[in-house]
Order: structure tokens, then C-alpha cells, then sequence
């Protein structure tokens, strides 16, 4: 962010200061941080011409959620050198050496880690400000490494009293029974008095949370110019939207329209006050822009296949609507002639998944296979050669003997021929491959251990409903693919429904119990005819099904089953986080329970 005064050209009539701020996208590793500040600094030169004044980046050049272990990386690096170094030289300068690895360590065990903003003026650092609300839940460890700050940041600038936060220490989305903090910065800026809260922030994505954003810290504060600046980027499972903006005593100035790509402002705050909103409709001229839900998975796909060093993907393509969803957003990510899709029907495939799928690739542009799997006589062939022992003890005799032989296995064997060719191409020829799972159907463990095992899941915490709805908005996508009951073709006549619930059910039942923690039928019932937010495909069908005899038992079955599916699930591949709580690093639960 950089301040300094508004130019001759400025249309205001009252004296004004103006703000220039930019948000970028940055990489974890250290091979790129050098890069990431040059590109910080260069960023900055534009603003600083005309500013010529302060300049703040945003909330860690690393991301902050996602920095992990890393932030040991360049210590154990230094001592790394340092010991090669001691073991090639002579006896006094090993001495001497070993004095200074002693130091090094010494002076890590004393330091204290800090999440910090540098202030800089004029090339010399004058102030920093040390963040003091370390958020330690969901995907958040800051607590684990870093120390909490104490003191405020207050500096003038152009006439203006100017105050400093990082993220958390403004606010948070979870309410203020987690924002503990009697005397939290926020509330200590504005007993001290400053008049503009500039506030740095690696805030990840989460379905709904920048409309909150914008309403409590927009509508609720009439005295402050807040300057709220966030990093946009996907970084492992998360996803940053950006949607950077300026606030002046209630009165939305500016709000980001760039979600996938750096960005540069420039604002002109007045000098004298104007009356607050008095609504959620921004000032005029300013356009909200909330990312969409695809949009937010095209850029943390194309972000983590170029940080993986992937230029291509190759996905299975069934001709059901999951992937068709996963290959459409695929070839918006990294372009269509670099998605391989490969159609692997076996004898259960119907005609029509055949011909949608074509249709599919044919319409997107990306790049068609197909390889016929025969699964049966592999089946035979497996199970005679574990057949040949006639003890009684033998597991596979016992089983056979008391017919408790697992016919679903033989269909599983399609799925996993299909990974295999898969995994197959992305060896061979390079090429990312992508998991297709969705996470209602993740939930319940409706996939085989190699159906998500891959690299990355696109649409893992997308329920179904979700699914549908952006895959109606694709216009490539057949609407056959759309509008056919799921199944994953593995036995004549199979419908996921059939063997689950039906989706207008099943989405409500795993997101109560996965974002709201609910476990109990009663309570279910009471959020579902609460609850204000979309939540069904059909509201008549969950209605018509929470009145059922049925409905109990069938929730408590559903209920197990999700909790027993951890051990799947945890052995999945990595995909973007949009929900409150999505399956992966924010959700930590044992793997095994059991269940009386």
C-alpha cells in the first residue's frame, strides 16, 4: 500500500491523500522467494513515483496458513553448509567452525519468530508491526510458530494517523467466541485514536465469507479509512481470492475486480468526513465482485500444476457428470490442448457414457483415448491363484466355505485397471493426473482407495448439488451428462443412489455433520428447517424424506458410514478448500473409531 498526496488532476474538491495498493500471488518455496520480492519491488516502483511515501506489502511473501515446516528450511541450510564445510577443513579452522555452529544454534533457540510487517520510508526500516492474534485452528498453525507481538504500529502520514494489523488481528469469520482477545489490536487502534487501519492479510477463501467480510468491517465502523489488502493464489489445498478494498467511515471507495491476476489501485481518501452508508450497497461507481466457486478451483488447479512442474493433465473420463465437470475446468485451467482425456469403457459402460464423453472432448477441444479394460477374466484368474489351500483355517477357504466372498470386489477391479492406465499415462508421458471425487460422495467412501489417490481433486469439496450447478453452467458439457441419474457403470443397472441416498438428501446429511458438527437426527431436522443458505437440490424430496419412518435410520446409517470412511480419506489426494471445513488439513479426526 503506498500513501502520498492526490495529484492536480484528482476530481475531488477537498483536500485528499492518495492510496495506491496492490495484491499479488506468491510461492512458498524458497527456490522462489528471491523472484517473489523482486516482483514485490517492482510492483512497488509504479505507486512509489507518484506516493513517494510508504510502501506495505501484504501479509507474508510465504503463505502464512500453508508455511508449515519451512520456516526451518533455510536454518537447516545454514547448518548443513556449515558442517560440510567443517568436515573438508584443517583441525584450527574445524575449531573455529564449530564455534560458529554453536552460535547459530544458540541464537535460533533464543530468537523469537515473529509474523511481521516492515515499514519502510525512504529505504530505512522505521517501524515494524508484530502480529498478536496467532490464529490455531482450522487450517491455521501460526501459534506453532511464531511468538505473539504486543505493541501497536502508529505512524502520521500525510496528515493522516495511520495504524497497522496482519489478518486475524482484525477480524475473522468465526465469530467473536474465537476472536479471544479482551483487548484485541482492533479495538486498541481506535482508543488511540488513528483515523486509517491498514490491514495486510493471507485470508483463504471460504464459501461466504467475503460478503461477511465486507459487512462487518465495512458497515460497522463510521470513524475509521480501513485499507484492506489480500493475497489472491492457490497454495496446496487452499485458495486465495484476493478481494482486496478500501473503506472510508462506512463507505465502501473501492473493491478488487481482479481475482487471477497481481493488481494495482489507486484511491483518493478525503480529508473531510462524509456520512456513512447506511446500507450494504456500495458507494457508487463501486462493483462487488464475489469469485465464483469455479473460477476459485481454475486458478488453485493452475497454480498447483505449474508449482508442481506440470504443464498438462490427464483425467478418466466416464461420460458422468463429475468428469466432465473436473476435464471442463481443467481445460480452462491450463488450456484444452493440454488436457489428456482418456475413456476406459468395460462391459457394464452404457452406449450413452460412450457418446457424451466423446461429445465432451470433442466440444471442449482437449485431447481423446480410449483403452477397453477387461476386468472378468482378471477376476477368474486372481481368485484361482488365492484359492489353492484347503485348510480350515485359511482365510480365503473359510471365506468361500461360509459364503462370505465380496461380489463388489470383482467391480472394484474396474476402477482399479482404469487408475492403473492412468497412472500409466502421467508416468510415461508427464501429465498431472486429476481425481474426479466430490466430497458428498467422498463422505461415504463411494470411491475405491485408487480413485483418489492421484494428485489433485478439483471438485473434492464441491457436494453434489454443486456439481450439478456449475456443470449446467458449462455450455460444452452435453446436457445428457447433466440431467442422467450418477452411476458408476461397475454392475448392470447400478445407480449411486440406490446404493447411498438420494442426493437431494445426502448433501444436507454431510454437510450438517462436516460443517456444523452435527450428529444427531433431532438437531439435523431442526437445522434443515432453519438454515437460510441453499443446502438441497430438491427441498421437497428432503422434506418429503425427513417425515418418512425411514428417515432415522437411514441418517444414523449414513451418520457410521461417514465416520468410518476416514481411513479413505485420509489416504486422498489434496484439492482446493471453498467450504468452512473441507476434508483435508482443517479437519483433524482419528482415522479409526469404533463405533458400538
Amino acid at each position: 500500500v503506498a500513501f502520498g498526496p492526490a495529484s492536480a488532476a484528482s476530481s475531488s474538491d477537498t483536500a485528499s491523500t492518495r492510496l495506491a495498493s496492490h495484491a499479488i500471488s506468491s510461492g512458498v518455496v524458497p527456490s522462489e522467494l528471491d523472484a517473489d520480492m523482486a516482483r514485490r519491488i517492482g510492483h512497488a516502483f509504479t505507486p512509489l513515483l507518484s506516493a513517494r511515501r510508504l510502501v506495505v506489502g501484504q501479509d507474508m511473501r510465504v503463505h502464512s496458513p500453508e508455511l508449515a515446516d519451512a520456516v526451518e528450511e533455510a536454518a537447516e541450510a545454514r547448518l548443513r553448509e556449515l558442517r560440510r564445510r567443517a568436515a573438508g577443513a584443517e583441525e584450527s579452522e574445524r575449531s573455529r567452525i564449530a564455534r560458529e555452529i554453536h552460535d547459530d544454534i544458540s541464537q535460533r533457540l533464543a530468537a523469537t519468530t515473529l509474523n511481521a510487517a516492515a515499514i519502510v520510508r525512504n529505504g530505512e526500516l522505521i517501524a515494524n508491526y508484530r502480529k498478536q492474534l496467532l490464529p490455531f485452528y482450522d487450517v491455521f498453525d501460526e501459534a506453532r510458530y511464531f511468538e505473539p507481538g504486543e505493541d501497536l504500529a502508529v505512524l502520521d502520514i500525510e496528515g493522516r494517523k495511520v495504524g497497522f494489523t496482519i489478518c486475524e488481528d482484525l477480524w475473522n469469520d468465526k465469530g467473536e467466541d474465537h476472536y479471544a482477545a479482551d483487548r484485541n489490536p482492533y479495538a486498541r487502534y481506535r482508543e488511540a485514536g488513528v483515523d486509517t487501519l491498514v490491514s495486510i492479510n493471507s485470508s483463504p477463501f471460504v464459501r461466504g465469507k467475503p460478503e461477511v467480510r465486507l459487512r462487518r468491517l465495512v458497515g460497522d465502523d463510521e470513524q475509521l479509512t480501513l485499507v484492506y489488502v489480500n493475497q489472491w493464489g492457490g497454495q496446496d489445498e487452499l485458495v486465495f481470492d484476493g478481494q482486496s478494498f478500501v473503506a472510508e467511515r462506512g463507505n465502501l471507495r473501492y473493491c478488487s475486480s481482479q481475482v487471477e491476476c497481481d493488481e494495482f489501485a489507486v484511491v483518493d481518501l478525503e480529508r473531510a468526513p462524509q456520512a456513512p452508508s447506511s446500507s450494504d450497497v456500495p458507494a457508487a461507481g463501486v462493483t462487488v465482485r464475489s469469485a465464483r466457486l469455479d473460477q476459485l478451483i481454475v486458478m488453485s488447479l493452475r497454480d498447483y500444476a505449474r508449482k508442481s512442474g506440470f504443464s498438462d493433465a490427464v483425467v478418466a473420463s466416464s461420460g458422468g457428470v463429475d468428469s466432465a465437470l473436473t476435464i471442463a475446468l481443467a481445460c480452462e485451467a491450463l488450456g484444452p490442448s493440454h488436457v489428456h482425456a482418456i475413456r476406459m469403457p468395460s462391459v457394464y459402460s452404457s452406449d450413452h457414457s460412450k457418446s457424451d464423453a466423446m461429445a465432451l472432448h470433442q466440444a471442449l477441444g482437449c485431447w481423446d483415448y480410449e483403452v477397453e479394460i477387461e476386468h472378468l477374466r482378471l477376476v477368474e484368474s486372481l481368485n484361482r491363484s488365492f484359492d489353492r489351500y484347503e485348510a480350515a483355517d485359511h482365510l480365503v477357504t473359510a471365506v468361500h466355505r461360509e459364503g462370505r466372498y465380496n461380489a463388489i470386489a470383482d467391480q472394484n477391479v474396474q476402477a482399479r485397471l482404469r487408475d492403473v492406465y492412468l497412472m500409466h499415462f502421467s508416468n510415461a508421458y508427464g501429465a498431472l493426473p486429476l481425481a474426479t471425487g466430490n466430497k458428498t460422495e467422498s463422505a461415504c467412501g463411494y470411491f475405491t482407495h485408487f480413485d483418489m489417490n492421484l494428485s489433485f481433486a478439483p471438485i473434492i469439496d464441491l457436494y453434489k448439488r454443486q456439481v450439478f450447478d456449475l456443470a449446467t453452467a458449462q455450455p460444452a458439457i452435453p446436457r445428457n451428462i447433466v440431467t442422467k441419474r450418477p452411476s458408476a457403470e461397475l454392475a448392470p443397472d447400478q445407480f449411486d443412489e440406490d446404493n447411498l441416498l438420494p442426493y437431494a438428501v445426502l448433501d444436507p446429511i454431510v454437510q450438517g455433520y462436516v460443517e456444523e458438527f452435527i450428529s444427531d437426527f433431532d438437531a439435523f431436522r431442526d437445522w434443515v428447517q432453519n438454515v437460510s443458505e441453499t443446502i438441497s437440490i430438491d427441498d421437497g424430496e428432503l422434506n418429503e424424506w425427513l417425515s418418512s419412518a425411514s428417515a432415522k435410520t437411514d441418517y444414523e446409517r449414513i451418520i457410521t458410514l461417514i465416520g468410518r470412511m476416514e481411513f479413505k480419506r485420509r489416504q486422498t489426494c489434496p484439492g482446493p478448500k471453498l467450504s468452512k471445513v473441507a476434508f483435508g488439513i482443517g479437519r483433524r479426526v482419528p482415522i479409526v473409531k469404533a463405533y458400538i
